[in-house]
Parts: C-alpha cells; structure tokens; sequence
C-alpha cells in the first residue's frame, strides 16, 4: 500500500548515523570516562547517563540512510544487553572500526565478511586460552570493573559469598540515602518466557529511559492453570473479581491457550486496564514445573485433580509472591513461599529428576538495596549495579579475562596478515585506545593501570565480539538501502484500525 523510496549508495549515511552513537559514547569509556545528560519526561526531567543503552536509545535522526545506521546501532546494543549484560561499548567500538576499515579494503565485501567470520572462532579459542576460573570469593574485581565502583564490587563480594554462583540477586532503590542488602527465598525457572513481547511491564526502566524489555510486578496474583483456556468466559469472572476488589495485576502460568484469547489479554493489558503477562509452561518437566511454580506461589492448579474449573475459580486459589519479573527466556521468584515440606517430599524421594528439581529450588537469593541522594543519582548507581551483576554472574559461570581492554589488545597482535585480519586486528585494539585516549596516557601508562584484579568476564567479551563481527560484516554487504516515507495522517490512522483488530500485528 505504502510506496518505497531507494538510496543506491547508502553507505556515508548509514556511517554517519552510526557515527553519531560513537562520537556520544567514546567519551564514556572506561574507568576515566565522562557521563550525558538526558532529557526527560519525568521528575527531575533529566538522568545523568554513562552506559550505551540509556545513552543512545533515546536518539532520533530524520535522514533515511542516517536512521538506519543509528537504528542498527540501537538494535546492536539492544542485543547485547540482553546477550552480554555489559561491554555494550566494547561491542559499538569495534562495530564501527571493523566499517571504517572495512570500506578501505579492496576485497570484495562478500569475500570479506566469509574472512572476518571465519576468525570469530580463532579470537573466542586466544580468549579461552587466557581465560581464568573465579569463584564467590572472586567476584571482587568483574563487579568493580563492570559497576566501576569499589563500593559496588564489596557489595556484590560480599553477597555473592552468601547466595553462591548460581544465586538470584534483584537491585532496587532503598528510598533512603544508606545502601544495605537482605536476604530472601527466591527461585529461577528457566525456559518460561512470556508469551508475547507486548505484555512488558517495568517501570524502572521508563525512569531511567531505557525499553521495556521485561514483566516486573511485586505481589502479583498468579493463576496457575493445566487447564486450555479455550475462550473468554473462563477468564472473565475472575477479571470482575480482580477488579471488584481493585487487584489489577495478574500473572497466568500456563501451557495451552486460545489465541483469540490471548489477543484479548494483550489488549487488555496495553489498555492498562489490568496489567496481564501470560508464562509459557516449559514443554520439559512440565508437570514437575507446574507442581514447583505452584508450590512457590501458593497457588492451587486449575486442574481435575485439584477440583478447580474455571466454573469454580476464586481469587483464594490464586497466589502471590514478593516480587515476579519475566523475561522472553525465563521468570524469577523472589520472595516465595515456604517450601520447606515440599523440598523434604523431593529429598526423600531421591531419584534424578528430583533431585534436579531439588537444586533449582534450593537456589538462594538476596535484595540489593541502592541508597541516593535523588532520583538521578539512583538511576546512575542503578545502571551500573545491573551491569555488575550480570557480568558477575557470567563470569562466575565461563570465567574471567584481564580488563581494560588488553585481552582484546593481545589476541589483535595474533591475527594473520590479511585483509580481514588486519581489519579485525584494528578493531580489537580499539577499546584500548578510547579508553587510554579518555585517560590521556600512551601506552605503556594506560596498560600499568590495568592490574589483575580488574577483570572483565570472558564470556561477555566472547559475545562483545561475535556481535560486532557478525553485525558489521553483513552491514559491508549492503550498500543500498530502501525504505518507506512518513506516513501519511490517512495512512497512520489505517496503521493503527489494523493493530487494533491485531494486537499482535507489528
């Protein structure tokens, strides 16, 4: 219906747009790098930024060409966030470098981006080679170096010692100006995202100006149900009970329900008229998980065995817990019930599957409370703790790699003498030389900074890599681009009847 516009050469707008994101980042990197400031909607109407998400998210461009290289950009960082969890710079740097020296290279671009793929295996295997297992009693250095805070890296020390590698840590704001930790019963249910991407609830992320990409409620109720839920009428007597007695927060944990259904619940929740997300049960261990979701909850099942019908469904055979946040891939309870007879029945029974489900619900957790002085300053701290623990809980997992860049810096002195090598070669050394650059010292200075405890995990380095590589390559093979004017007042309105017949259209 809508025409379509052709830029034949789009390469010096895509790089422009893409240099935009660059040229706001560079000056953030590393331990000396500086902060943004960020308008805002919300009191006080502005956050002081330093990590690329927050930073490059909120920026619009209008040039076609410029629009799409920094949407790449923004989907690059969006990707590696929810990847990496940290060294979202890292990513960007390199991106750029592998195009700028890309472009130079006379190689045909298809022969190029098979050459620089090709070497992604042979940088992961040199990270390998210096990567380093650490345990809780480690985790010292790759939280100070991720938050780049001391204080930070004690506190995630300190509580990593007590909830263990696998453990589940959640980071709030304390609402005081003093930082403090608790805590909690918490357990992690992998392979149980949400249902559809549209039903994301965070409010903490709109505060520090970042896209939803989760469902975060506290105290929820939570329907647990084996039961199809075939049509409206199974759900809608318990959505007029919700909203009798002003509950509007509603979590369903279910295997099986009818599309028309779903597309209701979806509507329902971006309306805002009650705030849904939909958890698809795991098709392995489905009843265990069932039984173990259920037992966390304190929910009874919709099921023949349990005599609860939809018929018959009430707010009393629903449950809660302290806090729930759901992702595309897994839900985290925090603040469950007391399973304590429950994880006695698994102990005794003691075949494999119980035990498995045995260590999954021993998990421990802990609450990370963020002191501040305004909103701004716990948006900041926030940021950052986040970026800590992620990266502290990969490293505990895959270990750990020297900082500061000088992981990257070595493995580019081994790269063969190609084109493609001598690009990745280049990009690689990249992050080192921003961040020597926003210290202002050559070389050998900047690499003296660099002691052993400051760590980065190997595994978000590995994918910091492989997607700058995989992104850039297939951006050198394509020097056109098409793409659709602005809408039209007619044209937008028609957008907008056809999404709401389709709440899952895009």
């Amino acid at each position: 219906m809508f025409d379509h516009n052709v830029i034949e050469d789009a390469v010096p707008g895509i790089m422009r747009g893409i240099k935009l994101a660059v040229d706001l980042i560079a000056p953030t990197y590393g331990g000396n790098g500086t902060n943004v400031i960020i308008e805002s909607n919300m009191r006080p109407f502005h956050i002081v930024a330093n990590d690329a998400q927050t930073i490059i998210q909120p920026l619009k461009i209008k040039s076609p060409a410029e629009k799409r290289g920094l949407a790449i950009v923004q989907a690059l960082i969006e990707r590696a966030d929810k990847l990496q969890g940290d060294s979202r710079k890292t990513t960007l740097l390199m991106l750029y470098s592998i195009l700028e020296e890309g472009y130079k290279s006379t190689l045909h671009k298809k022969q190029l981006k098979k050459d620089l793929d090709a070497l992604i295996p042979f940088i992961e295997s040199e990270i390998d080679e210096q990567t380093v297992k650490i345990s809780v009693e480690n985790v010292k250095g790759v939280a100070t170096t991720a938050s780049e805070s001391e204080e930070t890296g004690n506190l995630l020390q300190e509580i990593y010692l007590k909830i263990g590698a696998t453990g589940i840590l959640n980071i709030e704001g304390s609402k005081t100006y003093e930082t403090s930790y608790k805590m909690t019963d918490g357990v992690r249910f992998e392979m149980t995202g949400m249902l559809s991407p549209e039903m994301v609830h965070d409010d903490e992320a709109i505060k520090d100006k970042l896209k939803e990409t989760k469902a975060i409620y506290e105290k929820p109720l939570i329907l647990v149900t084996k039961k199809k839920i075939t049509s409206d009428e199974d759900i809608n007597p318990l959505l007029v009970e919700m909203r009798n007695t002003d509950k509007r927060d509603l979590v369903i944990f279910t295997n099986d329900m009818d599309s028309n259904v779903a597309s209701m619940l979806v509507s329902l929740h971006k309306s805002k008229a009650f705030n849904i997300v939909i958890i698809k049960a795991p098709t392995i261990f489905q009843n265990y998980v069932f039984e173990d979701f259920a037992k966390c909850t304190g929910s009874t099942v919709v099921e023949d065995s349990s005599g609860v019908s939809f018929k018959s469904l009430q707010l009393k055979h629903l449950g809660t817990c302290d806090k729930i946040e759901v992702d595309s891939e897994d839900t985290v309870l925090t603040g469950i019930q007391d399973i304590t007879e429950h994880m006695d029945y698994l102990r005794t029974k003691g075949d494999d599957d119980s035990l498995y489900r045995l260590a999954y619900l021993s998990t421990k957790s802990a609450v990370l409370k963020l002191g501040s002085n305004s909103q701004t300053d716990l948006s900041y701290k926030r940021l950052k703790a986040n970026d800590a623990n992620r990266s502290t809980y990969l490293a505990l997992q895959y270990g750990v790699v020297r900082g500061g860049g000088v992981t990257l810096w070595d493995i580019a002195n081994l790269l063969p003498d190609t084109d493609a090598g001598k690009v990745l070669c280049k990009a690689l050394k990249a992050p080192l030389e921003q961040a020597k650059a926003n210290y202002g010292l050559d070389i050998n200075s900047y690499t003296s900074l660099i002691t052993e405890d400051i760590v980065d995990s190997a595994m978000v380095i590995k994918r910091a890599v492989r997607n700058a590589i995989g992104e850039a390559s297939t951006i050198l093979t394509t020097p056109s681009l098409i793409f659709t004017p602005e809408l039209t007042a007619d044209e937008m309105q028609f957008q907008i009847a056809m999404k709401q017949q389709n709440p899952f259209s895009q």
